[in-house]
């Protein structure tokens, strides 16, 4: 067994380490302001805009299960280094991307190599540091962790509006290098023995196509009328064969890809769809915020950043202490309070009017960051808690599988779900809005006179549609919401009695 690192090689493998963990983590949320950026310089929608984030989230998604598999074929530290390299060179061909086909699938390969860096990362820490500083370190790794979401907004923002959207991505290559070339010269021998394993192919192939076809439909479904298109069709019947066939197939192979066995456990499953159901709204909801500021209240993406930045400041301040209060308290308590602290939120967004400002959209996600907090180190701890030893690399991998996975479907139903709020809001709005009715005539009346008249007057009253009509869709998704965190804690209640430490 190798010795622990100490002095300068310790902290410059830490620093490696925790910047490629960083830069993952960073990679999902810097595109979110520059969404209409990159859809404009590349002639898409802003729907279209969104595969930027779904296919990179599916990526992770689909090579998650096998990362155990790889890190036993191939050593610990190789897959490190193979992951990183492939992350570094295809956030170069990101920013090279002359079209949304070209992007969109950079960012899918660029997440399958990113997929396996975060636990990678993990398990590094803790075999670096002696046992006595092992608390330390990992502490400080999801500092770095929560640190990410923070800065990633803030940014994306700015590299945006100063420069262009493919710094957003290029930014990874000299800190990937870096990352890739200290890791190789401190750790190479820390690698791990390679052991040939049989893995779950059709399990896998399987996997991919039912998640990816449902990713599509879920994507494409609003643009091309959904049940009403053969595609759309075609994908439903593809994704649901091939995630009925998956299930028998693996709780009856030897070497299951997803242990589906560890469902019986009432723990495991309560995570498991708190996971599935909180990260796939949370996710949403930060992808949301972002693009309706810009598209329709006129922020720049530095503004938008700004405005979302607070979502990070409690979880970047006292993540420590709530690992702390799990060991003492459980899990129960914090994660009841984080979704009262996610509803709250929501309702704090859902009952926003044109006039809001910057102060009360931050302060709706510090409320967000709030309901994090406590969400993250009691989930992982309620996820793990009743796992057998033999079983936990299939409980974490089953787990960050499903985390991957709703990133992308929450993000595509929301943005779906606002679109079509969008739409009626507008249809509702829009049918009031008549040269017939008194409040239209006053303010045709008003227009005229600051000098607007005709076209010009009836195109501001049009803008002033759609933005209200984009605000009530944006009250509606985050409405619903809540409503949802009110029913998660309602479900932790209930299966309180078995998933308690």
């Amino acid at each position: 067994m190798n010795k622990a690192l100490t002095g300068p090689a310790l902290v410059i493998a830490t620093i490696a380490v925790a910047l490629a963990t960083f830069l993952i983590v960073l990679d999902y949320s810097i595109a979110n302001v520059s969404l209409p950026y990159i859809a404009g310089d590349l002639a898409v929608s802003a729907d279209q805009g969104i595969y930027v984030i779904t296919s990179f989230a599916i990526g992770s998604a689909i090579i998650l299960p096998v990362s155990g598999w790889l890190t036993k074929r191939l050593g610990l530290i190789r897959l490190m280094l193979l992951s990183l390299m492939g992350f570094t060179l295809l956030s170069f061909v990101c920013g090279i991307s002359q079209n949304i086909a070209m992007l969109v699938i950079a960012r899918f390969l660029q997440g399958m190599a990113a997929g396996p860096l975060v636990p990678l990362s993990q398990s590094i820490i803790v075999m670096i540091f002696p046992p006595a500083k092992k608390a330390t370190a990992l502490a400080f790794w999801s500092t770095v962790t929560v640190t990410a979401p923070i800065l990633g907004p803030i940014l994306g923002g700015w590299i945006c509006y100063d420069y262009s959207w493919p710094w957003i991505f290029f930014i990874n290559v000299p800190l990937g290098l870096f990352s890739w070339i200290a890791i190789r010269a401190l750790l190479k021998g820390y690698d791990t023995e390679r052991v040939s394993q049989p893995t779950d192919w059709v399990g896998l192939i399987l996997l991919a196509i039912g998640v990816s076809t449902l990713q599509f439909m879920l994507d494409k479904g609003q643009q091309y009328d959904w049940m009403h298109s053969p595609i759309i069709r075609t994908c439903a019947v593809a994704s649901a064969l091939a995630f009925f066939t998956l299930i028998p197939w693996e709780l009856r192979h030897r070497t299951p890809l997803l242990e589906l066995s560890l469902l019986k456990i009432r723990s495991y499953t309560l995570s498991i769809v708190f996971i599935a159901v909180a990260y796939a709204i949370y996710f949403g909801s930060v992808v949301l915020i972002p693009l309706w500021l810009q598209q329709n209240m006129g922020y720049t993406p530095t503004w938008a950043g700004l405005a979302v930045a607070p979502i990070g400041i409690l979880p970047f301040l006292f993540s420590n202490l709530i690992g702390t209060w799990v060991k003492k308290r459980g899990s129960i308590t914090p994660l009841l309070l984080s979704f009262f602290m996610f509803a709250l939120s929501c309702f704090a967004t859902a009952f926003l009017t044109t006039a809001v400002d910057i102060w009360h959209i931050g302060f709706s996600r510090f409320l967000l960051g709030a309901g994090l907090l406590l969400f993250i180190v009691p989930l992982f701890s309620l996820s793990i808690q009743e796992i057998p030893s033999e079983k936990l690399p299939s409980a974490t991998g089953m787990f960050h599988f499903v985390r991957a996975m709703v990133g992308a479907i929450g993000t595509s139903l929301f943005t779906t779900l606002w679109e079509r709020r969008t739409i009626y809001h507008s249809s509702i709005v829009g049918a009031n809005v008549s040269e017939f009715q008194q409040p239209t005539r006053d303010a045709l009346a008003t227009l005229a006179q600051q000098g607007l008249q005709g076209e010009q007057a009836h195109g501001v009253l049009y803008e002033l549609v759609n933005q209200q009509s984009a605000l009530l869709a944006i009250n509606d998704c985050f409405y619903v919401m809540g409503w949802i965190f009110l029913a998660l804690s309602l479900v932790l209640i209930l299966g309180r009695k078995r998933a308690t430490v």
